[in-house]
């Protein structure tokens, strides 16, 4: 078959690629600064591998923001589709988040809540239409990969610092996409037993959301051992911000890890 313009225009508009450009020329133009400082780009299809199994990839933007933290952001172009997050309707929005730091004096790093602004719904369950029972759900898929990708930068930022001048970095893995997002606020009582169906539910277009839940990382936390079930789930769990493309530059200009009186760093 003859290639045209139309042809080739066809198959460039099919990749992912142009999505992140055009994001990442949305944040240059925007020049976002947020309480800690003006968000920068300090790289783009940043290839990082997994030492224990070899696994590798690319980070699509790692922004930085007052020196300390970091984005690592997964861009996620779809086509017509929609994310419905399941939110029972006595949950409130929050304010925490489950995210990784490093300490390169030390060499010391773990996953710690941190609470972090600005405050939003949190859903550990994400509805994608025409996803199959069997099919491993579309977000836990995205959002392992985005984790392991940041441990894996993580790393070698310590590697680069470590035994140097102390260095305090957090680490907040985002998948930003062209899908609208939506709240599904229910009751569970609303849940038909014998089917598993919802009789009332509401629907509300939301921004950004916290994705949290037991999500696959390599990196276990430090914390002190324990026999406790809840604990140990609790430990494990990974927040993973999800940002519809239009709201990105509104989100980075309030996006805060303030300090909290009274309670000690992590890594104090």
């Amino acid at each position: 078959m003859a290639e045209n313009k139309d042809s080739l225009t066809d198959v460039i508009n099919s990749s992912g690629f142009l999505f992140q450009l055009r994001l990442e020329e949305e944040i240059k133009k925007s020049r976002p600064v947020s309480p800690m400082g003006e968000w920068q780009q300090i790289a783009r299809e940043h290839k990082w591998i997994d030492t224990l199994d070899g696994k590798e990839g690319f980070i699509d933007i790692v922004l930085e923001s007052g020196g300390t933290t970091r984005l690592v952001i997964e861009c996620k172009r779809v086509t017509d589709a929609s994310w419905l997050f399941l939110v029972p309707s006595n949950e409130k929005e929050s304010k925490r988040g489950q995210f990784l730091w490093t300490e390169s004096k030390a060499n010391t790093f773990d996953w710690h809540d941190f609470n972090f602004n600005p405050s939003s719904l949190e859903s550990a369950f994400c509805v994608v239409r025409g996803q199959g029972e069997k099919d491993t759900p579309l977000l836990e898929r995205l959002s392992s990969l985005l984790l392991r990708s940041t441990e894996s930068l993580a790393n070698e930022e310590l590697k680069i610092t470590f035994n140097q001048e102390r260095k305090i970095r957090f680490y907040l893995p985002v998948i930003v996409t062209n899908a609208k997002l939506y709240a599904c606020r229910f009751n569970t009582s609303d849940i038909n037993i014998d089917t598993g169906k919802l009789s009332e539910s509401d629907f509300t277009e939301i921004p950004f959301i916290r994705f949290r839940k037991n999500l696959s990382s390599t990196i276990r936390s430090e914390s002190p051992f324990t026999s406790n079930l809840n604990e140990i789930n609790r430990q494990n769990e990974r927040t993973v911000l999800i940002i519809n493309a239009k709201e990105l530059s509104t989100v980075l200009r309030s996006l805060d890890v303030p300090y909290q009186l009274n309670t000690p760093w992590p890594w104090e």
